[in-house]
């Protein structure tokens, strides 16, 4: 009943909507003073062929999200945002601790492996698990200028992890900004943007002087909301969802130098870890750093090199309880503590790049890029209170770092080539075509082209024909787990493959902007759990992984954006996925944007859905609202209030170790002020 009532209301405001355009559509030609919304200038981004380009000459399925479109959401992470990309999905999980799983184009893991996250250009995606999940909690957006995102395979591109799309996090520079938030869940934050020009000039060629700094820093803290849940270990009680953590990230360009450096590190404590509720034991700390140097330079009009040398480390530490004392372990034989454990890694990556580009004639640019890179774990240990293969106590926490240990001192070297070329057949047809070859020391090779034909009979309308393969490397908790009961390792595994094609279409005009995009995947050797593996390494016969048989899913992702009046703009988006493998998503899932500007006062209205997934045991559809009021006090003092969770929705995400889904935050409140300077 109450599914049904939420569909009409649904529905009753579409309806309402759709009047509300047709009226606004028929007075257009009268309001000269209507917001254009695809403006040109608005919509460039670089992620789909490494250059400069409009969403409708990119040869991609590409999403640009800008930091206006940010601000009047008012939503912090980009975790949080994405459930507003046509074909993604952000969801809590607690599979290797509170961390969400991203989804892209109806393929849903824990781990996040599918979709490269980039920062500036540097990769986020850690060795061992291929994702963000585990370390990039909550990633922050409060320094970012825009995200550019391809919905898609990108290996072509960017090689390994943009298997099924790829991010980029722009981050903004000239701006001078001082934050300060205070909410629900004893939430307290803090931000700072600071920038200085020295000095900026240009020289004949077009080679930029310039000598700029950007600072950001953000510190925020969080007691988390209550729960009374029950988990595997037929464990009830009280808990709570603490996290607290803090961002550095500094830019420094002098002429064609240009230094980027990142910290992030975060702390969470108590709720679910591995699936279990341990309020006085669960502790996780994730940490990433790195810096990068590059220089750019415009040889002449025609060419154009950049060449990057960067460096991260990785770190990941755990605690969680695993197992109860008096668990009976044997026939009269019981546990005498509380038996508790985790992971505590370790790991690094090194990579130097050279990327090009040559215009061999006003309507041929021929791009090039080459890259070594090695990665690997520097430390390793299982940290635990017991023996995990007998159980016997060890008296207080032991670090195993040899025969007891979870995986191994491991390291991979790639080595990377891609060649692009875009042909401009006339003005309205377009050719971009590649390859890109990817060489691992650890498994092998991997070979991915793409083709794209986009015809643009008009400035603001394109088709898009598109056809590219991508492939995902098997990460090292894959190739290398061991003395677990969760999960055991296998060297022979695979890359995934998958084949992708799809037709796009992108139209718009001063008041509105569509945009349908139908895909079809093709998998091979996607990377599953199957039957254990009697070795020496897995005692407790835990499942191993295997290259699974091919298997695809299809899909629709449609965005329509529209200029109401003077004073509102809407965003619907609603995506459709096939069930031809038994995906463990919601089939049918949409979003709206409702946002309202007057001189002082912006009002944002957001909301996304999800269909039932019948993974989930008992879990309905659902929608998630939130909502954002931003008003001037001055030209450079702005007070906000939201509220994320608007009706208090009660709803369970998916989670591999805990069927009946994991629970979410309820209703939360906030209150800000943003001074700029």
């Amino acid at each position: 009943m109450r599914i049904k009532l939420i569909k009409s209301i649904f529905t009753t405001i579409s309806v309402t909507l759709l009047v509300l355009i047709n009226f606004t559509c028929l007075a257009a030609e009268e309001k000269a003073t209507l917001v254009k919304l695809s403006l040109k200038e608005l919509l460039t981004l670089k992620i789909a062929s490494r250059q400069n380009e409009t969403i409708y000459s990119a040869p991609s399925s590409v999403t640009l999200i800008t930091d206006e479109q940010l601000t009047r959401m008012g939503l912090t992470n980009l975790q949080a945002i994405l459930n507003f990309v046509p074909g993604y999905q952000s969801s809590r999980d607690i599979e290797q601790g509170t961390a969400n799983r991203i989804t892209a184009r109806g393929r849903s893991t824990a781990l996040s492996e599918s979709v490269l996250v980039l920062l500036d250009g540097q990769k986020l995606n850690d060795l061992y698990s291929g994702g963000v999940s585990i370390l990039n909690r909550l990633l922050t957006l409060g320094h970012v200028e825009k995200i550019e995102i391809i919905r898609g395979p990108g290996s072509a591109l960017y090689g390994s992890s943009a298997f099924l799309g790829a991010i980029n996090i722009v981050t903004t520079t000239q701006k001078n900004q001082l934050k300060f938030r205070q909410g629900s869940f004893g939430e307290q934050s803090a931000s700072l943007l600071f920038s200085h020009s020295f000095a900026s000039t240009v020289d004949d060629r077009q080679n930029s002087s310039t000598n700029t700094l950007d600072l950001f820093i953000e510190s925020f803290d969080q007691s988390g909301e209550k729960y009374q849940l029950a988990d595997f270990l037929g464990t009830e009680t009280t808990t709570t969802d603490p996290i607290d953590g803090h961002d550095l990230y500094l830019k420094y360009r002098l002429n064609q130098w240009s230094i980027n450096a990142r910290h992030m590190q975060r702390n969470l404590s108590q709720f679910m870890t591995f699936g279990a509720l341990g309020n006085d034991s669960n502790q996780e700390e994730t940490a990433q750093s790195s810096i990068s140097l590059e220089y750019s330079q415009i040889i002449s009009d025609e060419f154009k090199h950049t060449v990057k040398v960067s460096h991260s480390n990785d770190k990941w530490n755990t605690r969680a309880l695993l197992l109860l004392d008096n668990t009976e372990l044997a026939p009269g034989v019981f546990l005498e503590e509380n038996f508790v454990g985790g992971p505590y890694l370790k790991s690094q990556n090194t990579k130097i790049n050279w990327d090009s580009s040559y215009q061999f004639a006003q309507n041929n640019l021929l791009s090039i890029g080459l890259s070594s890179e090695t990665a690997k774990i520097s430390d390793v240990a299982n940290v635990t209170t017991h023996n995990p293969i007998t159980l016997d106590y060890f008296g207080g926490f032991v670090a195993s770092r040899d025969q007891l240990n979870f995986n191994d001192r491991n390291k991979r070297d790639i080595f990377s080539f891609y060649i692009q070329e875009r042909y401009q057949f006339n003005p309205n047809w377009q050719l971009t075509a590649g390859v890109r070859y990817d060489d691992y020391s650890d498994f092998g090779q991997s070979t991915n082209p793409r083709v794209a034909i986009v015809w643009s009979p008009t400035d603001q309308n394109s088709l898009k024909f598109l056809y590219g393969t991508a492939f995902r490397a098997p990460n090292f908790l894959e190739l290398y787990d061991k003395n677990n009961p969760v999960d055991f390792g296998n060297v022979n595994l695979k890359a995934e493959k998958v084949n992708t094609t799809e037709v796009g279409w992108v139209v718009s005009n001063n008041q509105w902007n569509l945009e349908v995009t139908a895909f079809h995947n093709h998998f091979e050797n996607l990377i599953v759990l199957g039957a254990p593996i009697v070795a020496p390494d897995n005692p407790l016969l835990a499942p191993s992984f295997s290259n699974s048989s091919s298997t695809h899913t299809t899909g629709i992702e449609t965005e329509y954006q529209m200029q109401l009046m003077d004073e509102f703009q809407l965003k619907l988006i609603w995506n459709w996925f096939s069930d031809d493998s038994n995906i463990n998503i919601s089939k049918n899932t949409g979003a709206f944007i409702l946002n309202y500007k007057w001189p002082d006062i912006n009002f944002n209205l957001n909301s996304f859905y999800r269909g039932k997934n019948n993974s989930i045991e008992g879990q309905d559809s659902y929608f998630v609202t939130n909502a954002n009021l931003r008003y001037s006090l001055t030209p450079k003092t702005t007070i906000t209030f939201s509220s994320n969770n608007l009706f208090n929705e009660q709803y369970r995400t998916l989670s591999s170790v805990y069927s009946e889904g994991v629970a979410n935050r309820g209703r939360s409140i906030q209150l800000g002020v943003e001074i700029s300077f």
